[in-house]
This record gives structure tokens, C-alpha cells and sequence, in this order.
């Protein structure tokens, strides 16, 4: 009798914990520390600063460990900072830290999923940027894309126009340690030379377009592999 009763309080101990944990773990956003969103004025804006100009849904996990799930998200890809709308429907810039979001959307009439990472250090890496992850594992091929707002007022005329300019940034990054790579075969075996022989063989029978994103991914993630 005994030896049921102590199984019993056993069980109901883990259940007790898991149920703490789960409560930890999902919080509602309006306990986020925000603040107020400064918004675009896009009327005459070439271009967009999101990473995808609607709303979209997506995760997010905080330096602490707290995980948001299903909630609206934006990624402002000019002040490199995530927006996010609270259960009142405010729209709130993120102030918290965040270690890693997902977010998902259709491009193309496909779902895609997008997944950014911070916390990487190293040869020309910005403080505190978010880095998309094209490939995971062992080594991760990470890629950083940043956009600048530029206002234009053309000779006699009262319009200004704004355009949005992007630039991309590759990375290879061992843990949290990153280096920057180029969009070549070179350039990316000099990153990762243990495995050469095997990955020069690998480009060429697959006939690998090292200047598109997907093929870049495909190398990395063989690498991973091997």
C-alpha cells in the first residue's frame, strides 16, 4: 500500500512540474517588455523594410528560455527589430532579447518557414543582428540581410521618393562563432577545408549554383553529413 501511495505522489509530483514548466514557457506577449511602434510612412516607398510586409505567424524564444507561440509577427529589417501585435491588437516594437523566431508565410503560393538567430560574434557579424539560418547542424550557414531607407526629392517637384535598398551577408558559423563568406566555391571551401576533396566532388556532380541561396545550403547541409 505503501509502495502505491509513493508512486502516486511521485506522479502527481512530475505532473505538478511539467504543468510549472509549460506555464514558464508560454506566456502571454502583453507580459513582453515593448514599446510603441514609430511606423513608415510607405505611401511613395519603393521597396518594403520587412522581411514580408503582411502579417504573418510565428515563434519566439527569449534569451531566459520563454517561448512565444502563434503569435502576429513582423521582422523590421531596417532597425534589424521585431514587431509584434499583443492580444488588444496594439502593435508593440520588442525590446526583450531574443534568441531565436520562426515565422511563416506564403511566397510564391508555397508556405514557407523562416528561421532567424542572434547571439553570433565575429568577422564583420553586427551587434546583436538577427541571422537567418540557411543550414543548420555542426556548421550553419547563416545569412544577414539589411535594408537602408533612402528619400529622394527629384529637381522642381514637392514629391520625395523613398526607396528601400538591401544588401546581403553570408556567414559560416562553427557555434557562435561566425565568418564571413563570399557567394563562390572558393570562398566557401576556404571556410570549411577539412572535407574539401569530398565537397568539390559533391558541387560537381550536382552541378551546385554556389550563388543561390538554396544550393549553399544543400553544400553545408552535405557537409553536416559526411
Amino acid at each position: 500500500m505503501k509502495t502505491v501511495v509513493l508512486r502516486f505522489g511521485l506522479a502527481m509530483l512530475v505532473i505538478c512540474l511539467f504543468s510549472a514548466s509549460a506555464v514558464a514557457q508560454f506566456t502571454h506577449t502583453n507580459n513582453m517588455e515593448a514599446r510603441p511602434v514609430h511606423e513608415y510612412n510607405t505611401i511613395t516607398m519603393t521597396g518594403s523594410p520587412y522581411l514580408h510586409k503582411e502579417w504573418a505567424k510565428g515563434s519566439l524564444t527569449l534569451k531566459n528560455g520563454t517561448v512565444y507561440q502563434g503569435i502576429d509577427l513582423m521582422y523590421d529589417q531596417v532597425k534589424d527589430v521585431i514587431i509584434f501585435k499583443t492580444k488588444n491588437g496594439d502593435v508593440k516594437e520588442l525590446l526583450e532579447p531574443v534568441q531565436e523566431f520562426k515565422i511563416g508565410y506564403i511566397e510564391n503560393n508555397k508556405q514557407v518557414e523562416r528561421t532567424f538567430r542572434s547571439g553570433f560574434s565575429g568577422d564583420g557579424v553586427p551587434a546583436k543582428a538577427f541571422m537567418e539560418v540557411l543550414a543548420d547542424g555542426q556548421v550553419a550557414l547563416l545569412k544577414h540581410t539589411s535594408k537602408k531607407i533612402f528619400d529622394r526629392k527629384n529637381y522642381s517637384s514637392a514629391t520625395i521618393d523613398r526607396e528601400v535598398q538591401e544588401s546581403e551577408d553570408y556567414y559560416i558559423a562553427v557555434g557562435d562563432k561566425a565568418v564571413k563568406v563570399k557567394k563562390s566555391k572558393n570562398s566557401l571551401l576556404a571556410a570549411i577545408p577539412d572535407k574539401k576533396d569530398y565537397l568539390e566532388t559533391y558541387i560537381k556532380s550536382n552541378a551546385l549554383n554556389l550563388r543561390d541561396d538554396n544550393d549553399m545550403a544543400k553544400l553545408v547541409a552535405y557537409y553536416n553529413s559526411l
